[in-house]
């Protein structure tokens, strides 16, 4: 698994879905764009166009998951060195808005919450169409050229299915995420999406394995002091 791809593979399929939904939801008519871009300022008043409508789906925090940060053994020993992968898993946070004009703004918001209700579980397979869509260049001329590249959908690199959850965030919270965007409040939903899991790529040496022990017995406890008994003992056999 890619550390590189697994956090924008996610907001990738995430704003497919959004698209699906209101590509149906508006049948003949041009569906609006979603973007994942931070919220923009309105136009200005003085006969400047009106803000088009469209959903934003931005990713505005991205914190460890509890339940796996704290499965696995220590990865670190007495002595603070690393001798095991850390793993990460992440929790992604991300707010749902909507623009735009009259009511429009209300309609657009209340689809795409009906499409992440209607896939609070993302099954696997529609993970792996809608990644698959994509086709990756024979010449990637950029990173993210091989974005869909990313095995979300592979149990073997995402152990758990990703879901998507509403959050209860009151207004002193969402007044606080919009002013530090330095945009005026618009209609929201916040939504926590969880289990993401990247891969650090982290490689370590197999420890060597103890066959002898070096038993002695010094009279100080300087280091450099010389061994009373400096014998090698095998501890593969048994004591006399």
């Amino acid at each position: 698994m890619s550390a590189h791809f697994a956090i924008p593979a996610t907001t990738f399929v995430l704003r497919a879905i959004l698209e699906a939904r209101l590509k149906a939801a508006y049948g003949s008519f041009t569906p609006p764009a979603v973007s994942i871009e931070p919220p923009p300022r309105p136009p200005a008043a003085n006969g400047a166009p009106a803000e088009s409508a469209g959903l934003i789906l931005y990713l505005h925090h991205a914190g460890p998951n509890p339940a796996w940060r704290s499965m696995y053994d220590p990865h670190v020993d007495s002595s603070g060195k690393r001798f095991a992968k850390a793993p990460l898993v992440l929790d992604l946070h991300y707010m749902l808005a909507a623009q735009g004009l009259d009511l429009e703004r209300e309609a657009l918001l209340g689809i795409g919450m009906s499409a992440f209700h209607r896939n609070g579980i993302v099954p696997r397979p529609m993970i792996a169409a809608i990644l698959g869509a994509v086709t990756i260049p024979a010449m990637p001329a950029k990173l993210m050229d091989t974005l869909t590249a990313e095995p979300l959908q592979d149990p073997a690199n995402q152990p758990e299915s990703i879901t998507i959850s509403q959050q209860p965030v009151d207004i002193d919270l969402s007044t606080k995420v919009w002013s530090a965007l330095q945009s005026p409040h618009r209609p929201c939903a916040f939504y926590l999406v969880t289990t993401v899991f990247l891969d650090t790529g982290e490689t370590f040496a197999a420890g060597k394995i103890v066959d002898k022990a070096h038993i002695a017995v010094r009279p100080t406890a300087d280091a450099a002091a010389p061994a009373v008994d400096d014998a090698l003992v095998d501890v593969t056999k048994p004591l006399p």
